[in-house]
């Protein structure tokens, strides 16, 4: 009995299919065999075998070069998501209100609908090419050539050349490469579920995080900041009011990088053969197996869950920025300021996935909530200062790095794992559905409330326009007063008050939810009642708490 316990602690994830919580036959005769002939010698699993014999570096064995080229391919899918992000700051200055950038914002909406299109990319392939590589190459490469095609045309789109700016232009390009960027998500997010060993499946999650993280940094941190001036004249003997780089060559040096990149990856890197065993239920089956995860009790719960905490940070991360920059602070330093956090923001997600790779991810997803908010709450004060003062000195500067290091800390705890947690239960057999099916009700559950509150903003600011002898306020139309000689004076900004109210009384109320969900789940897989929860589960047919979460995740039979 004992060897057949540890036999399905040591059995991997992938083991337990979407429709039966119950092990793969080969399991369950080795299961059978021990129970029936006695205590048996404990054989090693071959992969585990391997690691033991050649750790390699970080104790990946074979492993390292499968998790550096998942990194790097993470690291390029961030690249566009971080250009995407800088085009808010490079645009504030130059337009009038928030709902434009509203408008914008719909260029991440890809990102959190790619789950329409998630099921076609697992289904249809080609074996010569490999299942995920027949997407992955192609896609690679029409980023590359739009990268390198959009540069002749935003610079009018950013008026450059002294015209108005193009928001729609703009929108729908970057709209363009989040798709493509999404639709790769899909296919590496598969590809990880079989590319490692299930000894080291847990890199995936950290291959992801880590990866888009210092990709997005890439395209959006890195970018502005070698398109400062002043931030380049810091390296330089002589300075000039130009930065390193602009928007056209930055897009056109990814460009060239997406290319020479995806050649390598189509000749070197080999994907294992399609087993028809492995295979997906079909194209319709999948879509069918989709909406019964969607409607599980505990799919809903822990999204919901989700979308409340991400909606009482949304116009923190969507509107700091841009508020800051209204208040007086400049691109430059804006941008300087958060370039220091770049090494943090690259180092986190390594040093946070020890503790988030255990039995239960989501407690140190739980522990970074209330160090978010408090963090939160001094950002949304820092922001209030801002308005208040003439000048920033030493002091406003070092206050908000410690501030915001606190925030970046919390924040990066929750995402990676999340991350690991969408991992752990993803089944091998949907591919990367499964796991794109929860990244993406989770992207949703961030970028609707930022879209909200960059609509939001300007109708819940209350501000009149003084100085205007025909202009009275300033409401949604902030260039027709200052056109008539007034200036706008805000009385309430829509950003501070529903901003406080919401992260003090939302967040605490539905993390406690995600803990109480967390702990039902792992007392139904252990095969005890949960405290809130008596009902008995169907789902209650893994034993191992190492699996609790996936438990509760799975399809009923």
């Amino acid at each position: 009995m004992v060897s057949s316990v540890e036999e399905t602690e040591n059995t991997p994830i992938h083991k337990y299919n979407l429709r039966s919580r119950k092990p793969d036959s080969t399991t369950a005769t080795k299961t059978e065999t021990s129970t029936s002939a006695g205590p048996a010698p404990q054989d090693t699993p071959p992969d585990q075998k391997d690691m033991s014999q050649n750790l390699g570096y970080f104790g990946l064995g074979s492993d390292f070069f499968s998790v550096c080229v998942l990194m790097f391919l993470y690291v390029l899918q961030g690249v566009p998501l971080g250009l995407s992000s800088s085009i808010p700051i490079m645009i504030q200055q130059k337009i009038s209100g928030y709902s434009q950038q509203a408008a914008f914002s719909i260029v991440s909406y890809p990102f959190s609908c790619k789950l329409l299109w998630a099921p076609l990319v697992d289904c249809v392939y080609s074996t010569k090419l490999g299942r995920r590589k027949s997407w992955l190459v192609p896609l690679q490469y029409c980023i590359g050539v739009a990268m390198l095609y959009i540069p002749s045309v935003i610079g009018d789109a950013l008026g450059n050349n002294g015209g108005e700016i193009q928001v729609g232009v703009l929108a729908g390009w970057f709209c363009f490469l989040t798709f493509l960027a999404a639709t790769q998500d899909i296919a590496v997010d598969g590809w990880a579920l079989t590319m490692l060993s299930s000894r080291n499946v847990g890199w995936a999650s950290t291959c992801n995080s880590v990866g888009q993280t210092v990709g997005y940094f890439f395209g959006y941190l890195g970018f502005l900041a070698l398109e400062s001036p002043m931030f380049c004249n810091l390296f330089r003997s002589v300075e000039l009011d130009v930065g390193c780089v602009t928007m056209e060559s930055y897009l056109r040096f990814w460009g060239v990088v997406f290319i020479l990149t995806t050649t390598f990856v189509a000749i070197f890197v080999r994907e294992k053969d399609v087993d028809i065993s492995e295979q997906d239920e079909g194209f319709v089956e999948t879509y069918k197996s989709m909406m019964k995860i969607i409607r599980l009790k505990s799919v809903l719960v822990y999204i919901g869950c989700i979308f409340v905490i991400k909606a009482s940070f949304a116009p923190l991360d969507s509107l700091t920025g841009l508020k800051l920059m209204e208040a007086g602070l400049s691109k430059d330093n804006l941008v300087t300021l958060s370039a220091l956090l770049i090494p943090l923001q690259v180092l986190l997600p390594l040093i946070i996935t020890k503790y988030t790779n255990s039995q239960f991810p989501l407690n140190t997803y739980v522990g970074g909530v209330f160090p978010r908010i408090f963090s939160g709450i001094l950002i949304t004060l820092l922001v209030y200062y801002t308005f208040s003062v003439a000048e920033f000195g030493p002091s406003f500067y070092v206050a908000g790095l410690i501030i915001q290091v606190l925030y970046s800390v919390a924040a990066t705890m929750m995402f990676v794992s999340q991350m690991m947690f969408n991992a752990r239960v993803s089944d091998v057999k949907m591919g990367g559905t499964y796991m794109t099916l929860l990244n993406t009700l989770i992207n949703l559950s961030g970028t609707l409330p930022q879209t909200i509150s960059l609509w939001l903003v300007d109708r819940v600011t209350s501000s009149t326009c003084v100085g205007s002898e025909t202009v009275t306020s300033c409401y949604m139309d902030k260039d027709t007063c200052t056109s008539t000689g007034g200036t706008c004076s805000t009385e309430t900004d829509g950003f501070f008050r529903p901003r406080l109210c919401w992260n003090l009384c939302s967040s605490p109320l539905e993390m406690v939810s995600v803990k109480l969900n967390d702990v039902s789940c792992v007392a139904r897989a252990r095969g005890a009642p949960a405290k809130r929860d008596v009902t008995p589960s169907p789902i209650v047919k893994i034993p191992p708490p190492h699996y609790a979460s996936q438990a509760c995740l799975n399809l009923p039979t």
